[in-house]
């Protein structure tokens, strides 16, 4: 079957999101068990489970060839028995492609792609409490609230993309889902925003803010970077403006808004994913990343204020919050 590439604009002739199930449909299709049967296999498999929504719910929408490539322990098949579980079980939704001319796609098998996310009509901390999650695991799948998140599909997969492009050349990547201003700053006041991809190398990081369209004020959001930037607890970073509009437009006020910037720098998605360099000519080598820095840290120890102790240095951490065995990092 012929690899799928986001940046192939036939994808998208129909729209920029793609066909999905929803988890909350009372209409079941053909290719999704029953939920009965879905909810057992996800208890006698929470090991692969909590590996997939590891990886969908820092990613927002990951394709099943995608999904195999950031963690080589879970299939590639649109078909594959532990997704349509997942699928059944309602902690899980799949989307196929839309056709614009023939052949309907009506099953993942007759797809050339399927996507996954999380349910987008309701969050999946409680439900995972009742499969048998402990708080433990539901904690190690990440930071922000458990459900399908902001952002078009196209944007997603295109995201994913170019990170499997920047594993490959030796980045460590985090997925949306981690790239917050309040963490990476260390500061609340920050806010929740951020780019759609972070890639630390060994001498820094690069945050991709990915742009199809100029909806937002792009100049704004310069401004904002400009004070992420200065920060004082932000660490040495860049920021790659990446155009991925379907009419390959932006790039030039991305250029133009950059040009004065000494910290950002515009370039062609599609460009960016062949050669890592952006049109100023910024090329930063991955070198060789430190290992995956105790992202529950900062928590434990804020936790650990509120009742009355210094930090939670003396703290018996699970290795799962403790970064030792999270899995969301290449």
């Amino acid at each position: 079957m012929e690899q799928f590439d986001p940046l192939d604009d036939r994808w998208w002739t129909a729209g920029s999101s793609l066909n999905w199930w929803d988890s909350t449909s009372p209409v079941r299709p053909a290719w999704v068990p029953d939920r009965s049967q879905g909810v057992d296999y996800v208890r006698r498999n929470r090991r692969a489970v909590l590996a997939v929504l590891t990886q969908v719910h820092q990613y927002r929408t990951v394709d099943t060839a995608a999904l195999a490539a950031l963690d080589p322990d879970l299939p590639d098949r649109t078909d594959a028995t532990l997704y349509r579980h997942m699928v059944a079980a309602g902690i899980l939704e799949a989307g196929l492609p839309i056709p614009t001319g023939g052949k309907a796609l009506g099953t993942p098998r007759s797809a050339p792609f399927v996507a996954l996310r999380l349910p987008a009509h309701k969050r999946l901390e409680t439900p995972l409490r009742r499969l048998g999650f402990t708080p433990v695991d539901i904690a190690s799948l990440g930071p922000g609230p458990l459900r399908g998140a902001r952002q078009y599909d196209r944007h997603n997969l295109i995201c994913v993309s170019l990170a499997l492009t920047a594993r490959k050349a030796g980045w460590r990547t985090w997925g949306e889902a981690y790239g917050r201003f309040s963490l990476m700053t260390g500061d609340p006041l920050m806010g929740s925003g951020g780019p759609d991809l972070m890639l630390q190398g060994e001498t820094g990081w690069c945050a991709v803010e990915l742009t199809a369209s100029a909806g937002q004020t792009l100049e704004e959001k310069f401004r904002r970077w400009d004070r992420v930037l200065a920060h004082p607890g932000c660490p040495p970073m860049d920021v790659l403006w990446l155009d991925a509009s379907r009419d390959h437009t932006l790039l030039d006020p991305l250029k133009g808004l950059a040009s004065a910037r000494p910290r950002q720098h515009a370039g062609s998605a599609a460009v960016w994913r062949d050669t890592l360099t952006c049109d100023d000519g910024f090329h930063m080598p991955a070198g060789t990343p430190p290992p995956p820095p105790d992202w529950m840290r900062g928590n434990f120890d804020r936790l650990a204020a509120l009742v009355g102790f210094p930090d939670a240095s003396g703290w018996r951490i699970p290795p799962r919050l403790d970064g030792r065995t999270h899995r969301g990092e290449a």
